[in-house]
C-alpha cells in the first residue's frame, strides 16, 4: 500500500441494486471491491499483486464493477496518466430483502460466504510468518446459543454498538493519517481507547454472522 489514497465517498450507502449485487456475486470481483475499500485507490497492477488475478482479469472485472456504480476511476494520485487508478464509491455493501430477487440475493450471500472463508484461509496460510503479538491475537471461535428472536435481536444490536465502538477508532485514526483537520472537529472520544502509538497499526478483519442454526 503506498502513502498517497484518495478518500472513499463516506456518504451512507443506498440499498444496491439487483443489477449490482448480480455483479457482485462473483469471488473475484468481490474480493476486488474489497481490496479498494480497504486500500482506498489502487492501480491495476497494484490489485493485480494483491489479489492474484491477472492483469487483463483485474481490469475487466473493475469495468464490471463500474458499470453498476460500485467503483469508478479515480483521479492519478501521482500524476502519472499511464495508470489507471481505481476507487470504490462506498466503505459498506448495503443489502435489503426487497432490493433484488431472492435468488440473486441468495448468489450474492453465498459469494460473501465463500470470500470470509477465502480470506480466513489466507491469514491461516500467513499466520507462521506473522509477529507473535498478531498470532496471540488473532483467532476464530463459535457457539451455539438456545434464544428467541427478540433475544438474538438484542444480542446482535450489542454486537454492531461494539463494532461501531472499533469503527469509530479506526477511523479516526484514517482521519489523522489523511491530516483531515476538518473531520476532526466535533469528533466523540470514543476514539481514546485506541492504542496512541500507530507504528503497529495493521488491518483486522471482524466477520460477525448469527443465523439459526442448522445440523
Amino acid at each position: 500500500m503506498t502513502e498517497q489514497r484518495m478518500k472513499v465517498d463516506d456518504g451512507p450507502a443506498p440499498a444496491e441494486s439487483e443489477e449490482a449485487l448480480k455483479c457482485m456475486a462473483h469471488p473475484a470481483r468481490m474480493r476486488l471491491l474489497g481490496a479498494l475499500r480497504v486500500g482506498g485507490v489502487q492501480t491495476v497492477g497494484e490489485l493485480s499483486s494483491a489479489t492474484g488475478e491477472a492483469p487483463g482479469a483485474v481490469s475487466y472485472h473493475l469495468a464490471q464493477l463500474a458499470k453498476v456504480g460500485l467503483v469508478e476511476k479515480a483521479v492519478t494520485p501521482d500524476g502519472d496518466r499511464r495508470k489507471s487508478h481505481w476507487r470504490a464509491c462506498h466503505h459498506v455493501t448495503n443489502v435489503r430483502p426487497n432490493s433484488a430477487d431472492a435468488n440473486v440475493i441468495d448468489a450474492f450471500s453465498r459469494t460473501a460466504a465463500l470470500n470470509y472463508q477465502m480470506a480466513y484461509e489466507r491469514f491461516l496460510d500467513v499466520l507462521p510468518t506473522l509477529p507473535q503479538e498478531w498470532a496471540d491475537t488473532c483467532g476464530a471461535n463459535d457457539r451455539v446459543l438456545q434464544l428467541t428472536p427478540n433475544e438474538t435481536r438484542a444480542m446482535v444490536e450489542q454486537l454492531n454498538e461494539v463494532m461501531r465502538t472499533w469503527e469509530r477508532v479506526s477511523e479516526q485514526r484514517r482521519m489523522r493519517g489523511a491530516g483531515d483537520d476538518d473531520a476532526l472537529i466535533g469528533a466523540d472520544d470514543s476514539a481514546d481507547i485506541g492504542d496512541t502509538d500507530d507504528a503497529d497499526v495493521e488491518p483486522v478483519a471482524v466477520v460477525q454472522q448469527v443465523f439459526r442454526w442448522v445440523p
